[in-house]
């Protein structure tokens, strides 16, 4: 989900006060923003999560990058595979957004040379499917606002310090 700054005068004043700083300044900006969003994204999709599966894959994937131009918050983007083959790169919108209630059924012959038929439940381990999303997508509603005010709060704090000669 992208955020437009050309809507909001603060963010692109924030944007471009940034670009117009010294290099130190800047990365000094981009570090304190890090450090205060990362703990906060992650505690706020934590707060959501409700299986071991959803916090495998959403929580603790979760991870927040900072440039010049933005505050990016990721989740399900990095780290391996789990333990039964789950990829969370690949397989994230099953735990995100549910599945179907699907099931397979087929044939199945005994030893004893009878056939019956068999019921398979494939996403038993998986909530119903929603459209808005059980753990991203609300804390990204959530989130999004309170990361433009910490990234320009941040911005204003810094600058402020570094004319007043101050060290974080």
């Amino acid at each position: 989900m992208r955020l437009d700054v050309l809507k909001s005068r603060e963010l692109l004043a924030t944007i471009y006060a940034i670009r117009s700083l010294d290099k130190t300044i800047q990365k000094m900006i981009r570090q304190e923003t890090k450090r205060i969003a990362a703990p906060e994204w992650s505690e706020a999709l934590g707060k959501r999560a409700n299986t071991a599966l959803e916090r495998q894959v959403i929580v603790n994937t979760a991870v927040v990058s900072v440039s010049n131009q933005n505050v990016r918050a990721q989740s399900a983007n990095k780290g391996r595979p789990l333990s039964g083959g789950l990829n969370p790169k690949t397989d994230y919108p099953a735990v995100e957004w549910g599945a179907d209630d699907d099931t397979q059924v087929y044939e199945r012959r005994s030893k004893k040379s009878g056939t019956h038929k068999v019921t398979r439940h494939t996403a038993a381990q998986l909530k119903r499917r929603s459209a808005t999303g059980y753990v991203w997508g609300p804390t990204v509603k959530e989130m999004i606002p309170r990361l433009a005010r910490l990234w320009v709060q941040t911005t204003v704090r810094t600058i402020a310090n570094a004319i007043n000669g101050k060290q974080e």
